[in-house]
């Protein structure tokens, strides 16, 4: 079987026409979609970028294989010793390559968030340009044509394709972006009246007013014709929206170049096609804009459309949507179910082959959705709700804990939490049973996201921040912000301290109510007028 999965960075599963977008967003994946099966309650299990690939590829959650962050401790692999892939938890490329499959991917994701135990899923590994990030469609797509024309005629392959439209920042020419705009309105939610209350309440990277604030404050648009300075009114909201929506379009006439390709080679109707992303993206739910820093239902629930030749062309049209709750950790063993494979002990993913195949599959009660950038958040998510608890706020103005109905409140806008004390307990179990089978059993390794509270998540510069908003008229809001951090009072390095002496250690002892007597005790001693117990 020839296997191609299309992993599009940020791809917001409610902007593309399979899931009903009324924009003409990308009518060649539609194509795809009509003789696939399209998953509609599809999550990662760990987001963003880093975890959310991690989970992908090791079949395990972020809890177990130690990547739920983008930095430090918390975006640790956790490797198995050994001159092999130990056999109960390999890499799916590794499995699938000692199954005798091919593996080779066009990404530069492994360079991009330095995560190179990603090589280890692939035979070989392209890179399309000299950058470390953000190539464009057609350059994924000349090196990606190139290998398929190369390898057409051979059997038993999977390639694995990263384009990174539609991610910030929308780099893709304008008239992409002038014809979504002018191919329909613009979604008519956040009203004026929600932008307004962003901008006097919320804050943080990507927030309404700090559009383009990630690593530190950023006032001004890198692509004005793509994208607005600031979320102050619909007017900007709406060129925001054209400029996401421009980014999926561009993407979607390239990825129509790829699938004509393999018409032209003769493989369209022998070549498995997957489409989904890594994560997806919020705008103006919780606050946040273009941006993926939440476990929030627009950030972690995916497209999946899958394509699977003599299996899902043949289906009636009423088998394929498909509705159960799913995580991306379910590709692995779905994968080895559809190609004959034993599934690895160790993964922690369900097949949903049965689903692939038309038929009627059971769905989870609930998911637990992990997120670890810019802030730490889990999730749990049932059909109809969300609750959301935050470990570590990071920078951003977001609850300790939420609960929201998702089918009824799909932009996240009334926390029931006040009203539903029974239902928000029940949640709080589910995720704590969670927590406990996946690290509090004998042989579980400790909770990344517990073990690095200390740090924190990386896009997260308090400090700078909060001098940020006082200087731009938010002192408010910036004790808000330093009121959520104040319980972080005693840095203790998670191995060894980053500095041999901490700037403010010195104050903190000389402040210290017990310091002054045991000073006064020390210099009697030392001159002899006192003597030592």
């Amino acid at each position: 079987m020839r296997i191609i999965y299309v992993d599009v960075d940020t791809l917001r599963a409610d902007h593309t026409t399979p899931y009903g977008y009324h924009r003409p967003t990308t009518p060649h994946l539609q194509a795809l979609a009509d003789k696939s099966v399209v998953f509609d309650r599809y999550y990662c299990s760990d987001s963003p970028c880093l975890p959310s690939r991690t989970a992908l590829t090791s079949g395990q959650f972020g809890i177990t294989n130690g990547v739920i962050g983008h930095f430090g401790a918390a975006a640790q692999f956790r490797l198995d010793c050994g001159h092999m892939a130990d056999p109960d938890r390999p890499m799916l490329g590794q499995h699938l390559g000692l199954a005798g499959i091919y593996t080779a991917a066009v990404s530069v994701f492994a360079e991009r968030h330095r995560a190179y135990f990603f090589h280890a899923n692939f035979r070989e590994s392209i890179r399309a340009t000299a950058n470390q990030g953000d190539e464009e469609a057609p350059d994924v797509n000349r090196a990606a044509i190139k290998w398929l024309r190369d390898h057409a005629h051979e059997e038993d392959w999977y390639l694995h394709l990263t384009y990174w439209e539609p991610h910030t920042d929308y780099t893709q020419p304008v008239e992409w972006t002038e014809r979504m705009a002018a191919s329909g309105p613009a979604p008519a939610w956040p009203d004026q009246e929600t932008i307004e209350h962003h901008k006097a309440e919320t804050f943080g990277p990507h927030s309404a007013l700090d559009l383009h604030s990630g690593f530190g404050p950023r006032s001004s648009s890198p692509v004005p014709h793509n994208m607005p300075d600031a979320v102050r009114d619909r007017a900007e909201f709406e060129h925001l929206i054209n400029g996401f929506d421009g980014a999926i379009a561009y993407w979607d006439h390239y990825f129509g170049r790829l699938m004509a390709t393999l018409e032209e080679l003769g493989i369209a109707d022998e070549t498995a096609v997957i489409v989904s992303a890594d994560h997806g993206e919020s705008f103006g739910e919780n606050g946040s804009y273009a941006e993926h820093g939440l476990a929030n239902e627009p950030t972690h629930r995916l497209p999946l459309v899958f394509y699977w030749p003599g299996v899902t062309d043949e289906l009636p049209d009423e088998a394929r949507r498909n509705d159960a709750l799913l995580y991306n950790i379910d590709l692995a063993p779905t994968l080895c179910d559809l190609l004959g494979l034993g599934v690895p002990r160790a993964w922690q993913g369900t097949s949903f082959a049965d689903a692939v195949r038309g038929e009627a599959i059971p769905s989870r009660d609930y998911l637990v959705l992990s997120h670890g950038a810019h802030t730490y958040q889990r999730s749990v998510r049932t059909r109809d709700h969300m609750y959301i608890r935050t470990f570590h706020p990071g920078c951003f103005s977001t609850e300790w804990e939420q609960l929201f109905n998702v089918t009824e409140d799909p932009h996240l806008t009334r926390d029931l939490l006040p009203d539903e004390p029974e239902l928000a307990a029940r949640m709080r179990s589910h995720l704590a049973e969670w927590i406990f089978e996946y690290a509090g059993r004998p042989g579980c390794l400790p909770d990344p996201m517990q073990s690095t509270l200390q740090t924190g998540p990386q896009y997260n510069d308090p400090v700078a921040y909060a001098a940020h908003l006082r200087d731009t008229g938010r002192a408010h809001l910036a004790e808000r912000l330093e009121a959520n951090l104040a319980h972080v009072t005693v840095p203790v390095s998670w191995h060894a301290p980053e500095v041999t002496f901490p700037a403010d250690l010195r104050g903190r002892w000389l402040t210290s109510p017990g310091f002054a007597p045991m000073i006064e005790t020390l210099m009697r001693r030392r001159a002899g007028t006192d003597a030592a117990p």
